[in-house]
């Protein structure tokens, strides 16, 4: 009597770690839900990121050779040329140019001899205040049908100041470095930049179908060190160069809603 007891508890235990005997349980009722999701137009404004860290946004300062505040270099606002600080919002989605940087190349003594001059880098002010980051411009796509885009440049004439111009000077843009929170597997191609003052259009970055889609940066230099020999003005010893003189020139950059 006792062995028999012993069988059978051995039993159950095997048939509880082989999953024991099967039920089947009879429907007593079935009924379908819905679910759905719509989606809208994105015409926000997106605001510009770090092109270096993806993942914090910034806001934007000024020029800092023209601060207002001179024991604040990082608070730039020049009252006399505020024009030299704008930065103009960003166009309104779901495609957009959201932030491009603007180039100063500070003050230098008149040479005779060849020279080129490096851009200063930008400043934005982040969750840590303000802060030095690559000169970049900004891009987002928000429209949802993947078809890709393309972003230009040109050149609106030579450098100029009043009745003079930089002869001769030529503006690059090099180092060019995607970055975006995005899967960078989508990620568009950019490309270095020449600028011709006759106005001429150049490819800045290229996002092909199936690419491109979200916040995209394109930034001159993938970190500060680079980016301080990233955007480069050449101007030839022999132009003539009037002291104290500020030369000016502006650029338009155009998003177009095609890669081709």
């Amino acid at each position: 009597m006792k062995l028999t007891k012993l069988a059978l508890a051995g039993a159950v235990s095997l048939s509880t770690l082989a999953g024991g005997t099967s039920v089947f349980a009879e429907e007593a009722g079935k009924m379908n839900s819905l679910t759905d999701v719509t989606f809208t137009e994105n015409s926000e404004v997106t605001k510009p990121i770090n092109p270096i860290d993806s993942e914090e946004e910034v806001t934007t300062t000024g020029n800092p050779d023209d601060p207002k505040d001179p024991n604040d270099p990082k608070n730039p606002d020049d009252p006399e040329n505020p024009e030299d600080n704008n930065h103009e919002d960003g166009t309104q989605g779901p495609l957009s140019i959201d932030y491009v940087s603007n180039f100063h190349f500070g003050k230098h003594n008149i040479s005779g001899s060849d020279q080129v001059y490096y851009a200063k880098l930008d400043t934005v002010k982040g969750k840590d205040g303000n802060k030095e980051v690559p000169n970049f411009v900004q891009v987002t796509d928000n429209r949802g049908t993947n078809k890709g885009w393309k972003l230009t440049v040109k050149q609106n004439g030579q450098f100029k100041a009043a009745e003079t111009e930089l002869t001769g000077a030529e503006l690059k843009l090099s180092n060019p470095f995607v970055n975006s929170a995005t899967d960078k597997k989508f990620a568009p191609a950019a490309k270095e930049v020449t600028l011709n003052p006759d106005s001429s259009t150049q490819e800045v970055t290229i996002a092909e179908a199936g690419n491109g889609m979200g916040t995209w940066t394109t930034a001159y230099g993938k970190d500060n060190v680079e980016g301080t020999k990233s955007v480069s003005l050449s101007v030839p010893g022999t132009t003539a160069k009037v002291k104290d003189t500020k030369y000016k020139t502006s650029l338009t950059w155009t998003l177009e809603d095609t890669p081709q």
